[in-house]
């Protein structure tokens, strides 16, 4: 899989054919509300200082599927509601900037590098999956952490998503 920066707020993620599974859209640079397209379509909202919850809605009912939220140090929790699963994404501590989901023993589920893009003013991300947790890398879940991703490399950069506190 792949994931393809079409401009500052849009993401695909596509296959080895490059065929599209799914997007991430931002409504704005400020990554407080999203579209998720998988082929449902989810909403990311900002809920309250560095928490997100990503929403099915049905017509009818919405369903919270998923948080995430900032903690101290700039380690995101990502909790999958429907598969009561929880996952720990942080920036890797060595001098290659990289970001890492990793399960709850500690495992590495996935990693992100990011590749600065000056045409597009965002970035390229070069997708890992570990081969042994291959199936538990969904299309929903590599999107949530591209989001995390997008949210810590503002962060660094001093961008407009909050970390921890409001003023």
């Amino acid at each position: 899989m792949r994931i393809n920066t079409l401009d500052k707020e849009t993401f695909e993620l596509s296959d080895d054919e490059n065929k599209q599974i799914a997007r991430l859209v931002y409504n704005s640079s400020t990554f407080n509300e999203a579209v998720l397209e998988i082929p449902d379509r989810f909403s990311l909202q900002l809920i309250a200082t560095g928490t997100w919850i990503t929403i099915f809605n049905t017509g009818q009912t919405e369903k919270v599927m998923a948080k995430i939220k900032v903690e101290t140090g700039g380690v995101m929790i990502v909790r999958r509601f429907y598969k009561r699963i929880k996952y720990i994404f942080k920036r890797s501590v060595n001098w290659k900037l990289r970001f890492v989901l990793a399960n709850k023993d500690g495992d590495e589920v996935l990693s992100l590098l990011p590749v600065v893009n000056w045409e597009k003013r965002s970035h390229d991300f070069i997708l890992q999956l570990n081969e042994e947790f291959e199936k538990e890398c969904d299309s929903f879940l590599i999107l949530q952490a591209l989001h995390c991703a997008n949210c810590s490399l503002s962060m660094m950069g001093d961008g407009r998503v909050p970390a921890l506190i409001s003023v």
